[in-house]
């Protein structure tokens, strides 16, 4: 029997959250957000129940965590998955950096450390 999509994405999330020792709780918090709500859409997305702000909470929950949801072709999902429960020696513990501090430099800062003698 075929899983899902949803199904595997609230099993992955649910994984991820785990692998970076967060709670649901903690998550909410970093986020911003009800507890409730992280238990709902992980609970929501294994059960193949959704409805409307899924995806806003599952791509804040993406940054949150610090990974990417990716497409593949359904044939290779299982080996590209296994790859990545492998990789999982990944240090998970290092600060999370949000997509924000991804893209925009604090110019601030370098006009310091050149001030600096």
């Amino acid at each position: 029997m075929t899983t899902s999509i949803f199904a595997t994405l609230g099993e992955q999330l649910r994984a991820f959250r785990h692998a970076r020792a967060l709670s649901q709780p903690e998550l909410a918090e970093r986020l911003g957000r009800n507890r409730a709500r992280i238990s709902e859409l992980e609970r929501d997305l294994i059960g193949e129940r959704w409805g409307r702000d899924r995806l806003t909470l599952f791509a804040d929950i993406c940054d949150a965590l610090d990974i990417v949801p990716i497409l593949v072709p359904r044939a290779q999902a299982l080996e590209i998955r296994q790859r990545i429960d492998v990789a999982r020696a990944i240090n998970f513990h290092e600060p999370v950096r949000s997509a924000f501090e991804e893209l925009f430099v604090d110019l601030d800062a370098e006009d310091e450390e050149k001030e600096t003698p």
